[in-house]
Formats: structure tokens, sequence, C-alpha cells
């Protein structure tokens, strides 16, 4: 996914320009997660990639001054100079398909070359080295907007419940349930995922907490005028857990990345524990398959072939005046990206949010699933990961003599959900629920780790 994303924004001017102003030019901003990415290596492609438009623009707006200062005196160097900026659009489409920067993304090859870093102690390098240290150990989201769950996809559905933990179990061994703390049931669930055999899965508590609202909370905001942080110490984590508050909540968060990468299903659970009850939610995330577009890399050939040298000529013909004549803004757009950093830090005092504007893997995915298969792999996931959920916490709770009645109905409704697939195989989560026949006793008997004649599993 790392070289289907290099190659996207390598190709497309448009994702490279989106992904540098809003993460690399967002010194004040948190980054969001990428799973399954490295988002720092797409982040060199787009800016090697910028740096060859730049030239480009460079070249075509030295033409346009030259053919407008020699337009009166000869008329001949208008469609002159028209002919070379034709053949320098040509040259650099032709060296970012066919050229080297694209031959590291052909399949195989990934990894043999890397794109040129910027300069040490530069403000670019800084920034990648604080996204990479994002990506790779960082434990806490600031997010922006609505969805808190940035980075991970589209909720697809969500479910919760209220567990009466002063009810005892019948055959409980001291008549009244034994007192416990949800730190102990956070590490017994994720001791539980530790059991599923589901390659690609990964979870970790992780803390979500708005942008807008860390404005004045050094434990989130180290400093007004610099970024968020990318971490918190696991004791903060256990305090957010054992005495809640309404703007920071840490979920487990469990990922599952299929498909080579191109699925990526993502389960978030919490757990709210109060002197009477137990209070259980969760939400489901996707992250379609990326846009076909964005995989043309593996089709190309080394050099261009069945006609691709002529829609070269086309397309840069057909381009040719627009950029000409957009080349001086291209340029401006460049040099004012110091001054345009030191807006948004007056923003800052007038609109504070610090939160991730946008998920590279997000902006290229596709809106809908690509196969039949990744509708069912994506559901199979989640029931994978919900089951081993309710499993871990019904053992849990019995373990402390708590009744756990309530708690097994109310899993085998959600466990039992179905899908629903219609039109371009748009999923819709939730809407159909086990029929008759659903074999109930047969998940309860799993949930309370028995088999279906109540032994042992």
């Amino acid at each position: 996914m790392t070289r289907y994303l290099s190659a996207a924004v390598t190709f497309d001017a448009s994702l490279a320009a989106q992904l540098i102003d809003n993460v690399l030019e967002e010194p004040h901003r948190a980054i969001a997660a990428t799973p399954g990415v490295s988002l720092a290596t797409v982040l060199r492609y787009a800016l090697a990639a910028n740096r060859r438009r730049l030239i480009r623009d460079v070249l075509l707006f030295i033409y346009l001054v030259l053919m407008i200062c020699t337009f009166f005196l000869a008329f001949i160097t208008v469609p002159l100079f028209l002919f070379v900026s034709w053949i320098t659009i040509l040259s650099e489409l032709y060296i970012r398909f066919y050229g080297q920067p694209s031959q590291p993304l052909r399949p195989g090859k990934f990894g043999s070359a890397q794109p040129p870093s910027p300069a040490r102690n530069s403000y670019a390098a800084r920034q990648l080295a604080r996204i990479d240290e994002a990506s790779t150990s960082g434990n806490a989201t600031i997010y922006s907007g609505f969805s808190p769950f940035i980075g991970y996809g589209t909720i697809t559905s969500s479910w919760s419940f209220v567990v009466d933990v002063t009810s005892p179990r019948r055959s409980g061994r001291s008549g009244r349930p034994r007192p416990f703390t949800v730190t102990q049931l956070y590490d017994h669930v994720a001791s539980g995922l530790d059991q599923i055999d589901l390659p690609g899965m990964e979870f970790r508590i992780r803390l979500f907490v708005n942008g807008r609202d860390i404005r004045d909370d050094g434990r989130f905001l180290r400093d007004p005028d610099g970024p968020p942080v990318n971490s918190v110490s696991p004791e903060l984590l256990a305090s957010l857990m054992t005495s809640p508050e309404e703007r920071a909540r840490p979920y487990l968060t469990i990922s599952v990345a299929g498909w080579h990468g191109d699925l990526v299903t993502t389960t978030f659970v919490r757990f709210l524990l109060s002197e009477s009850d137990l209070f259980v939610e969760a939400a489901r995330t996707a992250v379609p398959p990326l846009r076909d577009a964005f995989r043309t890399v593996d089709a190309m050939e080394m050099a261009p072939a069945d006609g691709e040298f002529p829609a070269l000529l086309k397309t840069s013909f057909v381009q040719t005046v627009p950029l000409l004549l957009r080349s001086g803004a291209a340029i401006v757009h460049e040099l004012r990206r110091g001054s345009r950093r030191a807006q948004k830090k007056r923003q800052l005092s007038r609109m504070p949010d610090y939160g991730a504007l946008i998920s590279v893997r997000e902006a290229a995915a596709d809106s809908k699933w690509q196969r039949y298969f990744q509708v069912f792999d994506n559901a199979r996931y989640v029931k994978t990961v919900e089951q081993r959920v309710f499993h871990s916490l019904v053992e849990f709770l019995d373990a402390h003599d708590v009744d756990t009645s309530s708690l097994i109905t109310q899993a085998e409704v959600i466990i039992n959900n179905g899908i629903e697939i219609s039109g371009n195989a748009t999923v819709h989560a939730d809407q159909i629920v086990g029929g008759p026949g659903a074999q109930a006793t047969r998940w309860t008997s799993r949930l309370r780790g028995t088999d279906s004649k109540g032994q042992a599993s």
C-alpha cells in the first residue's frame, strides 16, 4: 500500500499537493494514523514530484515572459515558445511515468531507490521526522471535525449496552460479585486478542481527543505554538480509563489489514465502569480499497507501449496553454509556503484547532468495494474480533461472579447481525439480524468457552 500511494502522489499532482498542503505544511496540527502505510515515505515521493513540477513551472514562466517581451518584436516567437513549452511539459510527463523517478515504484522494485530527502535541519526534514515518529510510535489521535477515527476510514456501524455488575451469578461462589477495576478488564480482553489467528491484526490502547479541546491542556499540547503530542504515557491512559473524561477517551483499537493492505477494518472498544454498571461501546470502521486509477503503475511498461506515447503527446498538447498561463501562480504558491505557515499560526489564536486534517489512505480510497469477497472478509474480520472480545468479557465477568445472562443475549444479536449487498457492492451493516434457525446456543457456548454439551473447549 505504501508503494501504491507513493505512485499515486508521483502521478497525481492534485493528490500530492493536497497531502503536502494539509500534512507537511501544517506544523501545528496532529498527524492522522495511517495503518499499514509509511506516511513519511509517501510524503518524500510527493515532495520529489512537486520539485520536478516546480522546475517545469519555472521554465514555463520564463518562456511566458520571453514570449510576452518579444511579442511586438517578432510574432514568430509566439509559436516557437508554445512549441518549447509543449516539449517541456511532454518531457516532464515522460520522466514522471517512465523515467528514473518511477522505476523504484514498479512491482518487485520498491525500495531499491529512495527519492532525495530534504536538506538536513530544514523545515521539511523536521516535519518528516515528526510524521515518522507519529506513524511508528504514536498512541494518540488528535482529530478535527465530527468523527474521531480519522485515518481508520468511515464508521460503518456501532453498538453499546450496559451490564449490571451488582447482579450476582446464580452459581457464584461468594453469593455476590467480586470487585474489579476497568484496567483489569482491558488487560484481560487484550490478552484474549492474542489468541486470534488473523494475519495483519494489530491492537493497542489509543487515545482520541478533539483538536479544539486541547488549547489549555498541557497533557496534549505542551507548547501552544507547537504541535500536539503524538503519544501519551501509559499512566495517563490508565487514569482516563479509571476516571473517564468527556473530551478525551481511550479505546482498545483493533485493526486488521487484509488484501495486502487494500482493506483495513478496525474495531474500537471502550469500557466505562461505575459502582453499579459496566457500559460497553464499540464502533466499526473500514477503509475501502484503493481507487483503480492509483494501481496503473502495475500495468505500466518500462517504456511507452500500445499507443501510450501518442496519449502523452495529446495530453501534453492539451495542457500546454493552461499550464503556461498558471505557471506564475504555481511559483508564487511555492514561494508563499513560509508566509502561509505564519498565517496558520496566527489563526490558532482566533480559532484554535490542532486536529489532523487529512488521511492520505482515506483520500485515495474508493467509495465502494471492488470485489465481492472483500465484503465478506470485512465482515469476517469484524465478527472474529468481536466474538473474541465478547468471549473474554463473559469469561472475566463470570470469574468475578457477575451475572452475564443479559450480556450473552445482547452479544448473540450483535454477532449474528448480517450484511446486505445492494447496487454497486455498497455495504449496509447491521441491517439484517440472524433469522429463524440462527444457532444462538452455539454462540452462547463459544462465548462461555464451552462446547454445545457444556464441556470446556
